[in-house]
């Protein structure tokens, strides 16, 4: 019995002993294997069979110079070849014909000199009606379509006058057994195609391991029925399937929720500030001129108590148009101020920052109040820059330009971000960075429901104003379509020639040079549409891509009523104020979320007289003119982000998808409450783990993936 358990005994510590050494071991090999990925992930592009050096300059303007920026840069859109149509079925739709060739390629020229080259097709699903492929100036695709040969054509479908049906200018495909159904379109610049960016692509994962290592642990991809990212990339860039392409979209949302949910987090801080404010409220508001309301004095009171708590204020400020969400961050300013600190206001665009400067210099004093933009003179930045960099109490307005590296604060207590929507976690982290921990406070003039304030803004304790200024009247709002135009236009007249002012928007700059366009935009607007009503009237126009100085001058002159009429596109949106104003007219509404109407819609009723909001409807669509009515039902701008958000989905709602900041795949995920929450308990198991973190997860190397 001695002897037998003498030898289990060192049986056992011989194994132990042995798992003990061979531990290192298999730490090392994973080091190894990190090591050999990360090489293989930061790998040049120029190592990539077809990128030369002209093809790696265009990469880079896409920020693609290494293997892994590369693999992570992952198509927009996906054109779809399967669902192919009858051409009587399509008339004005683009869609996919099948076609085949019964007459080759013909040449004509028109009487401009103008190229024509038509193919004569059958439509295979409908053998009866003819089809016509026209292109222009080139015949390279025509001459290339043979006939008996069966091809897909890609575009818009029209009656034709020689045939039943025309395409002009599709895409066209071979019809065979490799044909890709779904195929990915990538971010281009000119000079590299999506069809070169596949075939680069193609040959970056032939450089790549046989399977890439996954982020998430495999027992969270069994739980939540996620696909590997190694299946996931492959499948995002070469979909075998629509279901496999589904499940990798799906894989890659939920890892961008994660990231999203993450940088959030790691934005929030609630450690201990050492600025102590004092509380001048009540001194503020006698310098008004008006009274606030009780929403607003409540909404003061709770970020005051939370400044003066000894920990680092982070709240979201929301409210609906002209509810006076200012105020309360004039409020907070002029506190600070008072207790010897500074303030800093950043807003997406100048002529909103010009309104602020204006604003807070009118109420807590010009000599508090500092202006910056990428337009400031040279010494006056100079000047204003050593002001606050030497600790002179006060607040710095402006744009963007308030990031810049030689923008510095001795004593930064309070940190405002005005439409915070339109900037990006990491803008808003370095502004935030300029300070010693200071107050944060954010602010959305476009309503949006708690639920995903909870998650886009979860970094955030959340105010609300929900109650507007005494004197507001509701806009009465109507939808009228194209062809009613005129009747818009004489109650424009009638509202200028009793005193008031009116705006005019459009969806589009446009060319000033080639003002004939299908949509409606600014540049043909006033020589065009409007000729001929408004003659008498002084008309001015507003747009982007004038110089601030050019915007100043016309919004002074619109505000001094040296004009009667403003034909702006969006950049009228947030930020001005002209009670005067009484009527303002959006041409193709239909191209603009219900929240993006509201806040246009805005503009005008912020005086004692009634104000009024056409919405002209450009679209046949009948589901587009009813989207429209419910602005002329609802007032309310939370309501209206409702209905927009079942709509139209969180990035069209909150504009960021033209801000880069949310992808189609993480809208999905954030409109998911089950992946949230498992977003959410994934981050909590990584935290509670580091070791698991460390080891086990891997993170792609300069991607945009993690």
């Amino acid at each position: 019995t001695t002897t037998t358990t003498t030898t289990t005994t060192t049986t056992t510590t011989t194994t132990t002993t042995t798992i003990l050494g061979i531990l290192p071991f298999i730490r090392n090999k994973i080091k190894i294997l990190r090591v050999i990925y990360i090489k293989f992930f930061n790998t040049p592009v120029s190592n990539i069979k077809g990128v030369g050096q002209t093809t790696e300059l265009l990469l880079k303007k896409l920020n693609v110079d290494t293997l892994g920026s590369l693999i992570s840069l992952l198509p927009y859109r996906y054109e779809n070849w399967e669902n192919i149509r009858r051409a009587c079925d399509s008339i004005d739709e683009i869609n996919v014909i099948k076609v085949q060739v019964i007459r080759g390629c013909s040449f004509f020229e028109s009487r401009s000199g103008i190229k024509i080259y038509k193919v004569k097709c059958i439509d295979v699903n409908c053998y009866k009606n003819t089809v016509i492929i026209t292109f222009f100036h080139s015949n390279f695709v025509a001459s290339s379509m043979e006939e008996g040969q069966q091809y897909l054509a890609m575009g818009k479908v029209t009656k034709g006058y020689s045939s039943d049906f025309e395409i002009v200018c599709p895409k066209i495909k071979l019809v065979t057994s490799e044909l890709i159904n779904f195929e990915p379109v990538y971010p281009q610049v000119k000079g590299l195609s999506s069809l070169k960016m596949r075939k680069i692509m193609s040959e970056a994962f032939k450089l790549l391991p046989g399977t890439i290592c996954d982020t998430i642990p495999e027992e969270f991809l069994k739980k939540y029925g996620l696909a590997s990212l190694d299946f996931a990339l492959r499948n995002i860039h070469f979909p075998s399937s629509k279901e496999n392409l589904i499940k990798s979209l799906r894989r890659i949302g939920f890892e961008e929720l994660v990231c999203w949910i993450s940088s959030l987090r790691r934005v929030k801080n609630t450690k201990d500030c050492n600025f102590i404010i004092e509380d001048f409220s009540s001194e503020f508001e006698k310098l008004l001129e008006f009274e606030l309301t009780n929403s607003q004095k409540k909404n003061i009171e709770i970020c005051v108590k939370d400044m003066k708590s000894g920990k680092s204020m982070m709240r979201l400020l929301q409210g609906d148009v002209g509810s006076g969400k200012t105020i309360v961050a004039m409020s907070l300013t002029f506190n600070v101020i008072k207790s010897g600190f500074q303030a800093v206001l950043m807003v997406p665009t100048e002529v909103l920052a010009v309104q602020h400067y204006n604003n807070f210099s009118k109420i807590i004093g010009e000599e508090n109040v500092c202006f910056l933009s990428g337009s400031t003179r040279k010494r006056e930045k100079e000047r204003i820059i050593s002001r606050f960099r030497v600790g002179i109490p006060g607040i710095l307005i402006g744009t963007h330009s308030l990031i810049s590296d030689d923008v510095e604060f001795r004593s930064l207590a309070l940190v405002i971000i005005d439409e915070q929507h339109k900037f990006g976690v990491n803008q808003r982290e370095k502004l935030i960075e300029k300070g010693n921990n200071p107050h944060k406070l954010v602010m959305s003039a476009t309503p949006i429901p708690r639920s995903l304030a909870m998650i886009v803004y979860g970094d955030m304790d959340l105010c609300v104003i929900d109650e507007l200024p005494k004197g507001r009247k509701k806009v009465r709002t109507v939808v009228l379509e194209s062809k009613e135009r005129t009747k818009a236009f004489n109650f424009i007249k009638c509202q200028i020639l009793d005193g008031h002012q009116a705006y005019i928007v459009c969806a589009k700059i446009g060319d000033f040079e080639d003002i004939e366009s299908e949509e409606i935009n600014v540049a043909g607007y006033r020589n065009n549409i409007i000729r001929g009503f408004f003659d008498e009237f002084k008309i001015g126009i507003l747009h982007g891509k004038m110089s601030p100085l050019e915007k100043d001058d016309i919004i002074r002159d619109f505000s001094n009523k040296k004009l009667d009429i403003l034909i702006s596109t969006t950049v009228i949106e947030v930020g001005i104020d002209i009670p005067n104003a009484t009527v303002i007219l959006i041409e193709n509404a239909e191209r603009f979320g219900l929240a993006s109407l509201h806040q246009m819609r805005g503009r005008v009723g912020r005086g004692t007289d009634e104000s009024f909001c056409i919405l002209i409807c450009g679209s046949n669509s009948e589901s587009a003119y009813q989207r429209l009515q419910i602005m002329s039902n609802v007032s309310d701008g939370f309501l209206l982000a409702n209905e927009d958000l079942k709509m139209r989905g969180p990035g069209d709602m909150l504009g960021i998808k033209q801000h880069g900041q949310l992808s189609e795949r993480l809208i999905a995920s954030l409109k998911n409450p089950k992946m949230v929450s498992q977003a959410i308990e994934l981050l909590d198991f990584m935290n509670s783990n580091p070791r698991q973190k460390n080891n086990d997860f891997f993170v792609i190397s300069d991607s945009k993936i993690c």
